[in-house]
């Protein structure tokens, strides 16, 4: 095992599970002990997942799942006696199940700590620091899951003029954000963790700065950091204590942006937080969307000759250009989708190559009522980096989106628009395939273009070899359905893709002058699609 910072054993996790709201909340009431404990552990049961990181009962930051006497803070069964607003369905049934449970002495949150216990998984509460599961989508409408702190007290809020100078998309979400240049906003967050922590025989505690990311007026976030660091070094000190009480350390974990500096534009000094041992976890992450190209080689630098771990998470869905061939006239790209057991296995893939401790997975618990798509396979793969070694895998290039521009790289490589002269875009692969090229039964480049007809010609090479595709557009073909949007695939058995970074280089070789005019051809969407022969691959 290796050290935390005040020397105490710590474990080191294959899998950490994010599961950031009750369960109690899907099912009818009332729900027996039972019942909360596989809905809660019954995902990843007897997979490799050493460390559950679950809701401290809601999932915005100012209700809890037991009695609080946290000032400031509310039990939501609390809030549902006192006649405040529901806002979901879903809601009630959290409260009504809570209410039921501890009128027959029964407390849902230890039920959960030993269960996780039962099949030696260590336990983490999560407190999401800034989360908008309580306000309606443009207004503040508070719910069950929001609180009399927050809404009553709107001088605490980001507001409209603190967010001022975002897109319009963030201002209208940061400004129902509390702003933590607050010490009444900062003390709610460090009492939760601390009664969290002391209530429950909990294994760790993580501050989720990504639930969601904004915490200081537009401008304000560097004088910020000092303000966040006490927060971190107080709630530090007060788990220690409680630790050492007990006579077992209570980790400490941050889910932070992907990028260091992303970090500190939002007022979080992670390079001082690791090299001061504030942190035992740090876990970086992109936002609802996966970043298909996540390089974390910063991050594992930063974590390097210190006891602090590194989990990066994967998320999900991610927001392709296309609509995963389910065709309806209102549905159009880019639109989330579900992240397939290959695209997982790559994105793993690269994390274990840079050297990391472990995957930690975010919202899997949703995909399959979200997506009809259970994605709970790769787990058993991507906690090992010998058994992703010669697995399937999908690697996509990322497209730019606007989430989140205060703290994640917006700008990616696609869409391009192509021309005559030469584009290029790059796509890291960690699998060795050169040295493993007889168990290889595909490696194919995909290509997504759209507006493309039959009389252009498209050159696509890798690492400067021209590429001869698969299937061109011909004559008479019936497109209907993919309008001007067309997939061009390129075999890569002969041709095939070094270990690290890659170019695909692109280019109009042949443009019918009469649509050049109107129209783009945009590559919209590329996948490096690699599979291995059985029996490391599929049946």
């Amino acid at each position: 095992m290796a050290k935390t910072s005040d020397g105490a054993e710590q474990r080191r996790y294959r899998v950490m599970w994010d599961q950031n709201a009750g369960q109690e909340m899907y099912y009818n009431p009332p729900i027996s002990p039972q019942r909360v404990a596989q809905a809660t552990f019954g995902f990843f049961e007897g997979r490799p997942v050493d460390a559950y990181v679950g809701a401290m009962g809601s999932n915005a930051g100012f209700t809890v799942g037991w009695p609080t006497k946290v000032e400031n803070a509310e039990f939501i069964v609390d809030r549902l006696q006192r006649g405040r607003r529901i806002g979901d369905i879903k809601l009630w049934r959290h409260a009504e199940q809570l209410r039921l449970a501890f009128e027959a002495g029964i407390d849902f949150e230890q039920v959960k700590v030993e269960e996780a216990r039962r099949l030696g998984v260590d336990f983490f509460f999560r407190l999401a620091m800034n989360d908008w599961h309580h306000i309606a989508s443009e207004a503040d409408e508070s719910n069950l899951w929001s609180g009399d702190f927050f809404a009553e007290r709107p001088e605490l809020w980001i507001g409209d003029e603190g967010a001022r100078g975002w897109p319009e998309k963030l201002w209208n979400v940061l400004r129902f954000f509390q702003d933590f240049a607050h010490e009444e906003v900062r003390n709610l967050r460090r009492d939760l963790a601390i009664e969290a922590c002391e209530r429950y025989k909990v294994d760790g505690f993580l501050f989720d700065f990504m639930r969601c990311p904004g915490y200081f007026k537009r401008g304000a976030e560097e004088a910020g950091m000092p303000l966040m660091t006490e927060l971190l070094a107080q709630t530090r000190d007060a788990l220690r204590r409680t630790g050492s009480g007990r006579g077992r350390s209570i980790r400490f974990a941050v889910r932070v942006p992907n990028t260091i500096g992303g970090s500190e534009r939002l007022g979080l000094d992670v390079r001082n937080w690791v090299k001061d041992g504030l942190v035992d976890i740090v876990v970086p992450s992109s936002f609802f969307a996966q970043d298909m190209e996540e390089d974390v080689g910063e991050w594992v630098d930063l974590v390097s000759d210190t006891p602090v771990q590194l989990y990066p998470a994967i998320e999900e869905g991610y927001a392709p250009g296309h609509t995963g061939n389910f065709n309806r006239w209102y549905f159009q790209p880019p639109v989330m989708s579900p992240m397939s057991n290959e695209m997982l296995r790559g994105i793993a893939a690269r994390h274990h190559a840079r050297g990391v401790d472990g995957i930690y997975t975010f919202n899997f618990f949703g995909s399959a009522p979200t997506y009809d798509y259970d994605n709970r396979e790769a787990v058993d793969d991507v906690a090992d980096p010998i058994r992703l070694q010669h697995k399937d895998k999908v690697f996509v290039v990322m497209r730019s989106h606007a989430s989140f521009p205060n703290c994640l790289v917006t700008e990616h490589q696609l869409p391009l628009t192509l021309s005559t002269e030469p584009a290029a875009v790059t796509v890291d692969v960690p699998d060795d395939l050169r040295t493993v090229a007889d168990r290889l039964a595909l490696c194919r480049l995909r290509v997504h273009l759209t507006n493309v007809e039959v009389y252009d010609g498209i050159e696509v090479s890798l690492n400067g070899a021209v590429l001869e595709c698969s299937n061109p557009i011909e004559g008479g073909e019936y497109r209907m359905r993919n309008g001007g949007q067309q997939w061009l695939e390129y075999d890569l058995q002969h041709a095939l893709p070094a270990q690290g970074s890659n170019e695909i280089g692109l280019r109009l070789t042949a443009r019918l002058e009469r649509l050049a005019a109107e129209f783009d051809i945009t590559v919209e969407d590329i996948e490096l699609e690699i599979r291995y022969e059985y029996p490391n691959g599929a049946w």
